[in-house]
């Protein structure tokens, strides 16, 4: 298992880094699951128009594109299906993460359910563009 990160597509990484932004900004839409999530986490007027959360949004979709490249590389997932294996693997175990939470009282189970879902389209999106553009 060896890493360079002078071999990784830096294109890929942008481009998954775009992809989780831009599919991020839909789910999380009033179209789809915003109003929802909203209410939900008791996120009152203004909380959205801090410019910090969007840095913090950029940054960690731009790290999630890297680190996925990073395991697809490390695993030699050079194809789409383990490219999506290792996106659903890395899903996988942010919904454990989250579970726990869940269980243990710290989000109701929709928040649960509304936050797995788009981290596991996405992770598994970002794991087959890997596969397949590495």
């Amino acid at each position: 298992m060896a890493i360079s990160f002078a071999d990784l597509n830096y294109w890929a990484v942008l481009a998954g880094a775009v992809f989780y932004m831009a599919f991020g900004a839909l789910y999380f839409s009033p179209i789809l699951f915003g109003g929802s999530w909203t209410r939900l986490n008791n996120i009152k007027d203004g909380h959205m128009s801090n410019p910090l959360i969007y840095v913090a949004s950029t940054a960690t979709a731009f790290l999630s594109s890297l680190l996925i490249a990073v395991l697809v590389q490390a695993t030699s997932s050079d194809d789409p299906a383990t490219g999506l294996a290792t996106g659903l693997i890395v899903a996988l175990a942010i919904a454990l993460v989250y579970l726990k939470n869940a269980a243990f009282g710290l989000m109701p189970k929709k928040v649960y359910a509304i936050a797995v879902c788009e981290h596991a389209i996405s992770f598994a999106a970002l794991g087959l563009l890997h596969g397949l553009w590495h």
